[in-house]
């Protein structure tokens, strides 16, 4: 099996969420109605994220970098034509935090070692997931706006950190209830993402614990 290598390490994909995470909270709470900052904020600190790619791996970097450019450029024509263009610039964005999350889980499961490494990279894995669905719960107010009590229908940047902090409250099983579905759909999606959440920390926990049983014998 193949083990994550320094050179293709989680380090830049954490960072970057991260960035991302704070980033939307500061503009919502400082600078609310600042929608072109934070989509740029979005594309710079998702953008960082592919430096952690291998470089050996031109066909991601170029499919990642594809699908940014693709958001970048459907929310500038949403932001300065009258054309709407929400749904594409949000559906790329959703194809890319999946196309991550795939690959970043792929890495972390297939290494025997259980390095800091992995553990940051199980880490950004979890991170992906919660991001992702924020993106698709966007994408449901877009066809929806009624879709959430607790969300107004606004242009989705001003939804950007809602969305995020409703997802994670889910993901963590928390459930402080200021913000819940209204509709079938987003129902079924809310309590997909609570199983998810609460298998992926089971699985990802075992196998980190039996993958270090099985390399203490070689020490």
């Amino acid at each position: 099996m193949k083990t994550v290598s320094k050179d293709d390490n989680f380090y830049f994909l954490l960072v970057a969420l991260l960035g991302l995470l704070f980033s939307s909270a500061m503009m919502q709470q400082l600078f609310s109605g600042g929608q072109k900052t934070v989509l740029a904020l979005i594309i710079i600190c998702l953008g960082f994220s592919i430096v952690g790619v291998k470089h050996q791996q031109s066909f991601y970097r170029n499919w990642y970098a594809f699908l940014l450019t693709l958001a970048a450029v459907s929310g500038s024509v949403t932001f300065f034509d009258e054309y709407d263009l929400s749904l594409v610039t949000l559906f790329a964005l959703l194809i890319f935090l999946l196309s991550h999350t795939h690959t970043a889980l792929k890495q972390v499961m297939q290494s025997e070692y259980v390095s800091k490494n992995q553990i940051i990279g199980s880490i950004c894995v979890y991170l992906l997931i919660g991001v992702s669905w924020a993106i698709i719960y966007l994408i449901q107010i877009e066809l929806f706006p009624q879709a959430f009590n607790g969300i107004e229908a606004k242009p989705w940047l001003d939804n950007m950190f809602e969305a995020i902090y409703f997802s994670f409250i889910t993901l963590t099983t928390v459930g402080y209830g200021d913000i819940s579905p209204a509709l079938p759909i987003p129902r079924f999606f809310v309590f997909i993402e609570s199983i998810l959440g609460s298998f992926y920390l089971a699985i990802m926990v075992a196998s980190l614990v039996s993958n270090r049983l099985n390399q203490t014998p070689h020490k």
